[in-house]
C-alpha cells in the first residue's frame, strides 16, 4: 500500500506540472505575440525616390517651358494663361527608359488649340516616327505611349523627342511646344526580376535606378487604377517637386 500511495502522490505531480506547462485546448495562448504582417499595399504613407543617373549627354539648351507665343499658349487663347506647355522632365530635358515603347508626359494648358504634333527621332534620322494627336479640353498631364505600329527603341540609343501644339491650320515656326531627350538601357539584374511584382515595388526599383520614364509610367498607372488612395496622387506630386516641377505637381492626367 505504502508504493502505492507513493506511485499516486508522483503521477498527481507530474500531471500538474504538466497542466501548468501545456496550453489546454480552446483556450489562448498568451506566451507569445505575433507581429502583423506589412506589405508594400498597406502603407499608408507612400515615398517614390528618384536618384538621378549621371547622363554623359549635353544638356539641351533653354526650360522644360515651351516658348512660343503668350507664355506657351496659343495667340487665340485666353489672357492670364498660367502655366505653359511643360515637358515632365528633369532640368535636363533627359530621361532614360527600359521600354521598348515607352510613354512621354506633357502638361498642356487649357487652350484653343484642337491637334499637337509629337515627332521622335535619333540624331541622324534612322529612327523617325510622328503622329497627330486630339489634344485635351482640360488643363492637366497627358500622356503619350509609343505604339505597337511604331519600331520599337534599341538598347544604347538616344532619340530625341518633341511636343508641338498646333494653334491653326498646321505646326509654326512659333508654335508652343516642348523636347527632350530619352535613351533606352539595359535593365540591370533588379530590374530583370520586376515581372509579375506590384507595381508599386517596380516604382520604387525604377526610382531608385533613375529610369525617369518608368517611374512616372508606373506611378501614373497607380493613380489611375486607384483614384480613392491619396498615397499615390501625393507620391507623384513628390516626385515631380523633387525634380523642380512644383508648379505642374498637382496637375491631373487627363488621358
Amino acid at each position: 500500500m505504502t508504493w502505492q500511495r507513493y506511485y499516486i502522490y508522483i503521477s498527481l505531480f507530474l500531471l500538474s506540472l504538466l497542466l501548468n506547462i501545456l496550453p489546454i485546448e480552446g483556450l489562448p495562448v498568451q506566451a507569445q505575440e505575433i507581429a502583423p504582417s506589412r506589405s508594400l499595399s498597406s502603407r499608408s504613407i507612400v515615398t517614390v525616390r528618384f536618384s538621378p543617373p549621371p547622363t554623359g549627354e549635353p544638356h539641351l539648351p533653354g526650360n522644360r517651358e515651351g516658348g512660343g507665343t503668350r507664355d506657351g499658349g496659343c495667340p487665340q487663347d485666353a489672357k492670364g494663361l498660367n502655366l505653359a506647355i511643360t515637358s515632365v522632365m528633369p532640368a535636363t530635358h533627359q530621361g532614360l527608359t527600359v521600354a521598348e515603347r515607352p510613354t512621354f508626359f506633357v502638361y498642356v494648358p487649357k487652350t484653343a488649340a484642337k491637334q499637337a504634333l509629337f515627332v521622335l527621332k535619333d540624331k541622324d534620322e534612322d529612327y523617325y516616327y510622328e503622329t497627330t494627336l486630339p489634344m485635351p479640353k482640360q488643363a492637366g498631364i497627358l500622356r503619350v505611349k509609343l505604339p505597337d505600329e511604331a519600331s520599337g527603341l534599341e538598347v544604347g540609343k538616344t532619340y530625341h523627342w518633341s511636343f508641338l501644339m498646333i494653334c491653326g491650320e498646321q505646326v509654326m515656326p512659333d508654335s508652343p511646344g516642348v523636347q527632350g531627350v530619352i535613351r533606352r538601357v539595359k535593365p540591370n539584374g533588379t530590374l530583370n526580376q520586376l515581372d509579375g511584382e506590384p507595381l508599386l515595388e517596380q516604382a520604387l526599383q525604377y526610382g531608385a535606378n533613375g529610369i525617369w520614364f518608368d517611374t512616372l509610367t508606373t506611378l501614373a498607372q497607380l493613380r489611375q487604377s486607384n483614384p480613392g488612395d491619396s498615397s499615390f496622387q501625393v507620391a507623384w506630386a513628390d516626385l515631380l517637386k523633387s525634380v523642380g516641377l512644383d508648379a505642374i505637381a498637382t496637375q491631373p492626367l487627363v488621358n
